[in-house]
């Protein structure tokens, strides 16, 4: 008697497309969220930012402190 047994995996060039867009997506929305912090930190007056210890030439440095080494 022949045995059958369907797989339910997706195939690869599937699964990998789709990881794909994920990541993309995923990328997407951490750069727009850095984006809104760069602006956000932007509209801060120079004391404000002295308060929490940046400065205008510092902003970029501290929103992509994780990213780069600046």
């Amino acid at each position: 008697m022949a045995r059958h047994t369907s797989s339910h995996t997706a195939p690869l060039p599937f699964l990998a497309f789709f990881g794909a867009i994920a990541s993309a997506v995923s990328r997407l929305l951490a750069a727009q969220n850095r984006s809104a912090q760069v602006l956000r930190l932007q509209k801060l007056s120079d004391d404000e930012l002295a308060d929490i210890g940046l400065s205008r030439d510092t902003i970029l440095r501290h929103v992509y402190r994780d990213t780069y080494y600046v």
